[in-house]
């Protein structure tokens, strides 16, 4: 049963009947990545998922959550046979908090609650987009579908829901702004909505007075059809950092340069980043503050070097982290992580 959402703080988090006002309507927006927030959200591996893969995958996980940790809190969620686990690798770290049940799938940008703010009174609220395991590429992925949601009530946010399939790493925000793929947001295995009723939905759950659409994302990309935070990356409100080749022969050629005539249109500043082979080095996280860069590395020298002279021009300190096996897995820091803005506007 879906229960109508208060403007105190004192009740428990339910579903917004889709009859209400939307968070547009209500005053809700999604605070930009680098702004103040409360914490860092993160889904533990589980064995469940990886296997043979997963010492790997938790090793990186454990650095990414230190780094981030040591300068803001960080909930980490995970299933309840991996408590034990989880609480045993971060027993010595105060800073991180854990909390155990239904999540199973670890990708937190595109699993865990997508958190939007009232401008009078700094609530929370979840954008309560549905999940259907990127196009239901993988077997049992509708055990997982509820994540998003058992995360949004474990910390008792309300969520506003929504028919439309959306991963966080399937759209960049800041400034009221929001950049995503056609290739992934529009694909049929996502929703069989036109475009203009997808554009209007991403505006009203999460506060957008614009979308700026590209056509597609890097390939070859199987699993997401082309997210766009694997393509570039807000670093400020009225800059973006932008992946660029250029081998000519390369189909990402011409999706990086038709990525940036169309950001160019948009009157939006352009860096441009050198597409690597080994690594997603766009796929970075921003700190509170937006001071700090979390970026993935792959340990080479020749790849990692070129990318991290150019972010370190934009951010006061940045920590690269080895992440080969998350990229293996098909991602990198930014895709393991969600912000908790915080409560003050």
């Amino acid at each position: 049963m879906k229960r109508i959402l208060s403007t105190t703080r004192s009740l428990s988090p339910f579903f917004v009947k889709c009859n209400q006002k939307s968070p547009r309507q209500l005053g809700y927006s999604f605070p930009n990545e680098w702004a103040p927030r409360a914490g860092t959200l993160m889904i533990f591996p589980t064995k469940l998922n990886y296997e043979n893969d997963t010492p790997g995958l938790r090793k990186e996980f454990f650095d990414i959550v230190e780094a981030i940790a040591a300068n803001e809190r960080v909930h980490i969620f995970c299933i309840r046979k991996d408590k034990g686990t989880c609480s045993e690798l971060f027993q010595n770290n105060k800073n991180v908090t854990i909390h155990s049940g239904k999540f199973t799938i670890d990708w937190a940008r595109d699993n865990a609650p997508m958190l939007i703010r009232s401008k009078s009174g700094g609530q929370l609220a979840a954008a309560g987009f549905r999940c259907n395991g990127w196009g239901k590429k993988y077997k049992g992925w509708h055990y997982d579908k509820n994540t998003r949601s058992n995360i949004a009530k474990t910390m008792n946010w309300p969520s506003f829901s929504s028919k439309l399939v959306l991963e966080g790493g399937a759209i960049e925000i800041a400034n009221g702004i929001g950049i995503s793929t056609e290739s992934c947001t529009l694909n049929e295995n996502r929703t069989k909505w036109p475009k203009l009723k997808v554009e209007e939905e991403l505006k009203n759950l999460l506060g957008l007075d614009k979308i700026i659409w590209l056509k597609s994302g890097l390939v070859p990309d199987p699993m997401t059809d082309g997210h766009v935070d694997g393509l570039l990356k807000w670093i400020s409100d009225d800059t973006v950092m932008l992946y660029t080749t250029d081998d000519k022969s390369d189909p990402n050629y011409t999706i990086c340069q038709q990525a940036k005539t169309t950001l160019l249109s948009h009157n939006l500043n352009i860096i441009e980043l050198p597409l690597a082979d080994s690594i997603d080095h766009i796929n970075f996280y921003i700190g509170s503050g937006g001071h700090i860069a979390y970026v993935p590395i792959c340990g080479d020298p020749k790849q990692d070097s070129p990318a991290l002279e150019i972010i370190r021009q934009h951010f006061q300190t940045v920590i690269p982290i080895i992440a080969t096996n998350l990229y293996k897995a098909g991602g990198g820091i930014h895709c393991y992580t969600q912000q908790i803005p915080t409560s003050v506007v």
